[in-house]
Order: C-alpha cells, then structure tokens, then sequence
C-alpha cells in the first residue's frame, strides 16, 4: 500500500467534499496537481475508496502507455481493473475499468458512478464531450498539471470546480520537488512557420529544427550544461529524433530513439536501458512528456518549439522529480521556449474559466531576468545576449537588482566608486517605499566584493547595521 502525502490526503478530502450531496454537490470536478507529485497516487486512492463501496469506475486516458501505468498503480492499491484498449479482450467483469479514449468510442461503454479523465487538458474532442451525455448522473474528476487548453482557454464549460493542489514553489520548498536550473540556447526563428491547431506544423518546424546550428547546439548545450547526465530530449518529430541520436552517437555519447510506434517490448528494453543508465540520453517524440517516471533523470533537452503551455510543462517536469542523491534538475532549453511561455519553474494561477491570454511580445517583456556565470543578474529581453545562460523568475527583488545593476553601470562608466551604486540603490528603494532585505543585500555583497575597491568587512557590518539587518 502506497503512504499518501499530506497534501495528496487534503486533496482528496476536497474532492469527496465537493462531490458530497450533503455538502456542496458538485457533479464535476477539475484537480490539479504539479507535474511529478502524484495525481495517479490520488486518484488511485479515490477509485479504491469508491470500489470498497462497490462503485462502478472508469478513468480514461489518450494513450495507451498510460493504460498500462495506470494498471500497474491501481494493483499497488489492491485494484484489479479491467481493460478497454487496442486488442485486448474486455473484462466487463471487472468494477474498474481503464480506457483509451479512442477503443472506448468504439465500444460498449461500461458502467459508471465516477468517471475519471487523466491528463483532462486533452477533454476537448467530441468522443471525451461525449461521456457527459452517456454518464449524465455520474460523478466526474478531471486531473491534469496544466488545465488550459491550446487557445487558453479553460474548462468552465465541462467542471463546476477547479481544486488546486498548491504552487510549484511550495513543492519545492518542501522538497516534493527538486528546484531547476533553466539555462538558454539559441532560439530559433520561427517566423517562417505556420500555425495549424493553435501549434506550429510539425513538418515546416521539423525541418526547421534540423538546420546544422541549431542541431550543434544541442550538443554544445548538454556538453557546457550537463555533460555526464541522464537526459531526455523532446524532439519535433522521428526524423528530427532519430538524427539527434546520430549527433551524440557521433559524439561518443550512449543515447536511443523512441516514439508512439516504436514496439512495446522494444520500447520497455530501451526504458530499463535509461534507468539503468546504460543509455544517457532518450531521444523522444510525444511518448514520455506525459506519465512517464525516471526520478533519478536530471535533465531535459527542449528541441521542440510548442505553442502549448501543458506540452512545455509536462516536459518540464520530467526531471523535477526527486531521488537520493539529486539536488536539482536541469532544463536545456533549445526550442525558444521562454520567449513563449516564460520561466519554467514559475508559479502560474490557474482559473477554471480561464480567459484566452494575450499573447505578448515577449522580446519587450519576457517575465523573466538572466544569470551569468559569475552571478550577475542581467536582463532578458534579447535571446542573442543570454545565450548560455541562466534564467531566473522575474521577482520583485530581481525587478529591483537589476535597477541596481543600471546603478553600478553608471558609476563604473563614469569612473566612481562601486560603493556608490549602493547608496543609489538605497535612494531608490526609499524612494520607491521598499525596504533594503538579505536578498538585496547578499547579492551586492557579492557583485562589489569582485570588483576593485570593493569595500571592506568592517564597512559591510556597518551598512547592515545601519539599516537594521544585524
């Protein structure tokens, strides 16, 4: 039996809570969980809750590797569930059933009380708004890390209420997941490319994604970044795929292709080939962005560009999950990403009638600062400028250091004293009611400590005491 979590026990409350005649008696629920804390765990334990009261089950799925995971979960539960998908003989049988959506539309559809739909962001074809018309007195549970569709748009439509499990961050903090580094690559030029379904056409960016500079960044990036890593890349399509494992191949470095199609005991042996690290990077295409788990992979390559906002985080999240021994993941990013979505690791508000967002120019405002390698914040809005490099979320303390970094430019290009920086900086803050931190602090400590007539030990305790932070 699997010990739930804390926050996985609270949101299962809040989700028996919100179904309660007695309570708030809403038929359709919407769960989010960040990428990588446990939403199979979740609602495994609700279908075990609702088949100890002999409740009729189905959850459905998009793929069909996600059938297998879910059986594989449901037994470690104590559940034996029946299948509908591709050839396998249905066992109607069985109380819990698990289907693809697609062998369920061709079928006879099972008994239901509670119906489940994972990876819900998918919910928007007529054969998923189809189950609400036959299981109309059913009770439904969405889950999905990202409930937005490709247009931005929520789920108000299909679920009464939207339960969000917590922030990203405070899954960090508590260590359900490993912080990340999010480093930049070049960014291609998608300007060529046209838009088909709200995401670019695969063919035109498959092409586009093999032009020979953007392929050699791919190695550079793992080389600079994450050499000697477990990594996934995310390919455009197999063609792209199959040549990135020629490049490190070529490289000297252990790596596998895999895709949809690739055969199931093929695809299994070239699995347990990357957990047992004799591969060290798995090159896919739309086969392990979703309900996929390798705890101990550390980094993932983006080399696909993607208009979907849950495409780009479930990607994400794949070297998110922690494991002895890991301190933090790694983000590769080749594909541009952050100009479309910002700052991977980023706590996002989730809405259940999401509005469909303005897309920005993210050139002249990409939410997001730059990290060099010696530690200095720098700004974000031409790719050109920080490629190699860090970023970081666009907080208030970086909004204000970066104006301090304007200050210390000033001050060095006009030959005065770095310390002058500081006392501008102050300046701005009073002026501007904010209040000097430890976050201010420590970070201008370090930037003129590794300039010349930098100031010295005694100076530094008195500037924080002066301003109350000793």
């Amino acid at each position: 039996m699997i010990e739930l979590r804390p926050y996985q026990i609270e949101g299962i409350r809040s989700i028996f809570d919100a179904w309660d005649p007695t309570s708030r008696n809403l038929m359709n629920v919407l769960f989010q969980m960040p990428t990588g804390t446990g939403k199979t765990t979740v609602f495994s334990e609700i279908v075990r809750r609702a088949h100890r009261k002999k409740k009729n089950v189905l959850i459905v799925v998009h793929r069909k590797e996600l059938v297998e995971q879910i059986i594989d979960r449901l037994q470690r539960f104590g559940i034996d569930a029946g299948i509908i998908s591709g050839q396998i003989k249905p066992d109607r049988t069985k109380e819990v059933q698990v289907a693809t959506i697609q062998s369920l539309s061709r079928r006879e559809y099972p008994k239901a009380d509670i119906v489940i739909i994972d990876e819900c962001h998918h919910a928007k074809a007529a054969t998923y708004r189809k189950l609400w018309d036959i299981y109309y007195e059913a009770r439904f549970l969405g889950v999905t890390a990202t409930p937005i569709r490709m247009n931005g748009e929520g789920f108000s439509d299909l679920f009464d209420i939207l339960i969000n499990c917590g922030q990203l961050s405070g899954f960090v903090s508590h260590g359900y997941l490993v912080k990340v580094k999010h480093f930049v690559g070049v960014t291609p030029n998608l300007s060529s490319i046209n838009i088909k379904m709200n995401d670019y056409v695969q063919d035109e960016l498959g092409e586009l994604m093999q032009d020979s500079e953007l392929m050699a960044d791919l190695i550079e990036s793992y080389y600079s970044k994450a050499e000697g890593k477990k990594m996934i890349v995310f390919a455009v399509n197999i063609e792209h795929s199959r040549l990135i494992v020629q490049r490190y191949q070529q490289e000297g470095i252990s790596a596998e292709h895999i895709d949809a199609n690739t055969p199931k005991k093929e695809r299994e042996q070239i699995l347990q080939r990357f957990r047992n690290g004799e591969t060290m990077v798995l090159s896919n295409v739309d086969i392990v962005s979703e309900g996929f788990d390798v705890p101990d992979c550390e980094v993932v390559q983006l080399a696909r560009p993607t208009k979907s906002l849950a495409l780009y985080l479930q990607q994400v999240g794949r070297c998110m999950r922690p494991c002895a021994g890991k301190k933090e993941g790694i983000v590769l990013d080749n594909a541009g990403l952050w100009l479309e979505h910002g700052f991977c690791q980023q706590d996002r508000i989730w809405r259940l009638d999401q509005k469909k967002i303005r897309k920005r120019n993210a050139y002249q405002d990409p939410m997001v600062a730059a990290v060099d390698e010696m530690g200095v914040i720098r700004e974000a809005h031409i790719p050109l400028e920080i490629e190699g490099m860090e970023l970081i979320e666009l907080t208030d303390e970086v909004e204000d250091l970066l104006q301090f970094e304007d200050f210390l430019g000033f001050a060095l290009n006009k030959g005065y004293k770095p310390l002058s920086a500081f006392y501008k900086f102050e300046e701005f803050l009073s002026d501007t009611d904010r209040v000097l931190n430890l976050i201010h602090l420590k970070y201008i400590q370090n930037r003129l400590g590794s300039l010349p007539d930098s100031p010295k030990e005694g100076m530094w305790y008195h500037i924080k005491k002066d301003n109350g932070l000793i």
